[in-house]
């Protein structure tokens, strides 16, 4: 089925570039709709109910660090900075919000 799979993929694929280019954008998403559809469906056909052991290699489940396992994020670190401290005299990033005369609005910094 995997070669199968492949040259309806194919077929379609050529289908799809053989066409002219002034179609609409939803002729385009519902002819990939489609072929993923197919593309699915013989997926589904190959490989439902197989132990995962024998998947092919990209669709076997990864194995990923387990989030407990993480070390402690210090969230507080910023507390330590220098630039942040009270009685900082260097200079510091200011955000402006500037509205725009169209009625836009822009978020700019600016370092005083």
């Amino acid at each position: 089925l995997r070669s199968s799979a492949a040259s309806v993929c194919c077929s379609l694929g050529c289908a799809l570039l053989r066409r002219p280019l002034a179609l609409g954008m939803s002729e385009g998403l519902e002819d990939f709709a489609a072929v993923r559809k197919i593309i699915g469906d013989k997926l589904h056909q190959e490989f439902y109910n197989v132990p995962t052991k024998d998947l092919p290699p990209r669709m076997q489940p990864r194995q990923l660090p387990n989030l407990q396992d993480a070390a402690k994020i210090d969230w507080d670190d910023w507390k330590s900075w220098e630039w942040m401290q009270p009685g900082w005299k260097g200079i510091k990033m200011h955000s402006q919000c500037v509205i725009n005369a169209d009625g836009s609005a822009e978020v700019r910094s600016v370092w005083k």
